[in-house]
């Protein structure tokens, strides 16, 4: 991703959760597919409330990413936006 264009604009999501969003590999097997899901889908409820932070916080660990460190990076990337 980048944040900047060939016009010298910040790149802005169309949505939140874009910045959220985790991908697998082509090749991944389902439950990695399957899990992928969940965590995108967990991020939409997340960012409209639906979901608090500890259950959202957990479902990241469960699936092997660390919450604080991923959400973060979102977290300095909206900063870098808004400056």
């Amino acid at each position: 991703m980048s944040i900047a264009s060939d016009n010298n604009l910040l790149w802005v999501p169309r949505n939140l959760r874009d910045l959220l969003t985790v991908s697998v590999d082509w090749d991944a097997d389902d439950s990695t597919s399957l899990g992928m899901q969940v965590i995108n889908k967990a991020a939409s409820q997340w960012l409209t409330g639906t979901l608090d932070d500890s259950t959202y916080f957990d479902l990241l660990d469960h699936y092997g990413i660390d919450p604080l460190r991923f959400v973060g990076e979102v977290e300095e990337h909206i900063e870098l936006l808004m400056r």
